[in-house]
């Protein structure tokens, strides 16, 4: 049975808001400024029902048209000054929040592409994908549309409620009748939002895989003719998702309903109240005003306090999922971290004891793997399909833990050496040929990245008119797999480890370019410690060693003269490789 993919960790809502913390509290000063300001904006507002009121009662006195002007003006400043300082606060809040969503997602795509492949591979490609993407939108919408918004509102409640108490602390009671109202309808909404959302971005996240995995496969789906069991899976998981969307907008549309019923059960409230404390003369018809307005203003932040739940709702799980990433990182940078300098010079030694792996923990891949790779020499591991080869180059690479055993690179008492592992599937990326090549080495000159290619036989880059500033792929110039490899390798030289892995790295580069890649390995092996897997037997025989393994297990090891000698296995192979190439 195959195992269930893998879940990446996800922060629990704790760990999420400490973290959240420790980013804002970086910028303290700023943070401070701009809460001030957007207080101060919100503070000023406050005047606004009372003047509204004074105004009232001025024209119901007939106090002049003096008066009456000086309150409209009054009430433009106000108007004019509260707008100024809530923009001008709400920039600094965005601006703040951005810088911190920069450094957020530098760290979650750094973390990202530098977690463990084995990781990776054994969860869902495309849960990295959306976490780095659709998460990341999440958060930085919320906080550049909503967070202004929603802090201007929270202020704007709050000082309301100060500005009915001073009219007249009934009317301030008489407006909290909604209360219990927003307070049950919130604590639905949340405890059903969580959940959905959670789940909406694990279903986006298999349906993304579905996709991922038809498009890698598409030639194999074309052969076998599966294309409609795929379009099915596809499909199905797609309305998975859909419906967990409209359980979404079901608890959204609820939330909304008992949203707009509390506002008008409080808005009763209050002009009840009004009116009742009107007719016994204790307040003024400008004072039951301003209280009607007071609480009427509070209709809008309420609702883009509360309305705004549904946002912040995706960006809360939409920031857990990133913390869980950047949390991978502080724990691999705690259990491997190396300061630069105490790295292992030279070429060190490759120690496998008594490594063995398993995929599922239950068929193993390796069982008790021995053996050592001298510094500065190369061994090539041969062996059928399935015996073990590429898992072990993998783990010789860093890509993995063994189940079992243990391997060393380098001393045991000191810093692991940097180890480099190219495989068949190499990729090109966009951009120029210098840019792929300076993935290994940004400072390399363009004679030196010259240089590397025609270590490694790619001839075909001294047509490139444009030399290494050729634009690559579609739009520019088509590379073959073969070119792809040789880019590789290319980039093997440049980088210069003290250890190489190479698995089937020359697998595509064509049947008939035999010398041109024993060259081409021979000059990446040169003056490191190698490990090669090989997918023809003549590159094993230029190895210093070679490790025969069959089923998990060494069978054979010796050089290419001393297994031939021997009689076994690995001459078999060579007498039906060598019938095989004449």
């Amino acid at each position: 049975m195959t195992p269930a993919p893998a879940t990446l960790p996800i922060a629990d809502p704790r760990r999420t808001r400490r973290e959240l913390l420790r980013r804002l509290g970086a910028h303290r000063l700023r943070l401070c400024a701009a809460l001030g300001t957007l207080l101060a904006g919100t503070a000023v507002t406050l005047a606004t029902p009372p003047l509204l009121g004074s105004l009232v009662d001025a024209v119901a006195e007939d106090s002049g048209t003096g008066r009456v002007t000086t309150l409209g003006l009054a009430l433009l400043v106000v108007a004019a000054t509260g707008a100024a300082l809530a923009l001008l606060g709400g920039r600094m809040l965005v601006a703040l929040v951005q810088d911190v969503l920069a450094a957020l997602r530098e760290d979650v795509f750094t973390t990202a592409i530098g977690l463990p492949v084995d990781l990776v591979e054994s969860s869902d490609s495309s849960d990295v994908v959306s976490r780095v993407t659709r998460d990341v939108e999440a958060v930085s919408e919320a906080a550049s549309d909503v967070l202004p918004e929603v802090t201007g509102a929270a202020f704007t409640i709050g000082l309301s409620l100060v500005g009915l108490a001073v009219l007249d602390p009934r009317l301030a009671l008489a407006g909290l009748v909604c209360l219990p109202v927003h307070v049950l309808a919130t604590r639905r909404f949340l405890a059903g939002t969580h959940q959905v959302y959670g789940d909406i971005r694990g279903l986006e996240s298999a349906r993304g895989q579905s996709v991922i995995e038809a498009v890698h496969g598409a030639e194999t789906i074309r052969a076998y003719g599966t294309q409609g069991t795929h379009l099915a899976e596809l499909s199905e998981r797609g309305e998975r998702a859909i419906e967990r969307q409209r359980d979404g907008v079901r608890l959204r549309n609820r939330f909304t309903g008992w949203l707009n019923a509390a506002e008008f059960l409080g808005l009763a409230a209050v002009l009840a109240t009004g009116y009742a404390l009107l007719g016994a003369g204790a307040i003024s018809l400008g004072a039951a005003t301003a209280a009607a307005l007071y609480f009427h203003r509070l209709f809008g932040p309420v609702g883009a306090l509360l309305g705004s739940l549904d946002d912040i709702q995706r960006a809360t799980v939409g920031l857990a999922r990133l913390v869980g990433i950047t949390d991978l990182a502080d724990r691999r940078d705690d259990a491997t971290a190396v300061p630069r300098a105490a790295r292992a010079p030279g070429s060190p030694e490759i120690a496998v004891r008594d490594v063995s792996f398993s995929y599922d923990g239950v068929r193993p891949a390796l069982s008790e793997v021995t053996l050592t790779v001298p510094a500065g020499a190369s061994v090539a591991l041969v062996g059928a399909s399935g015996s073990g080869k590429s898992t072990l180059a993998r783990l010789i690479a860093g890509l993995g833990e063994p189940t079992g055993g243990r391997i060393t690179v380098g001393s045991s008492a000191g810093a692991p050496a940097a180890r480099y592992l190219v495989t068949q599937e190499v990729h090109r990326f966009g951009g120029t040929l210098a840019d792929n090549l300076r993935l290994a080495r940004p400072g390399a000159s363009d004679e030196e990245l010259r240089a590397a290619l025609r270590a490694v036989g790619a001839g075909w880059a001294e047509a490139l008119e444009s030399g290494p500033d050729t634009v690559l792929g579609p739009g520019g110039a088509p590379l073959d797999d073969g070119a792809v490899q040789h880019l590789a390798l290319a980039r093997v030289l440049l980088a210069d480890p003290p250890v190489a892995v190479l698995d089937e790295a020359t697998a595509e580069s064509g049947a008939g370019a035999g010398d041109l890649l024993r060259t081409a390995l021979a000059r990446v092996t040169r003056g490191r410690t190698s490990v090669i897997v090989a997918h023809r037997l003549d590159q094993a025989r230029d190895a210093d060693r070679i490790v025969l393994l069959s089923g998990g297990r060494v069978a054979e090891e010796g050089t290419h003269d001393e297994l031939l000698a021997h009689g076994g296995e690995y001459a078999a192979l060579w007498r039906a490789y060598s019938r095989g190439a004449g």
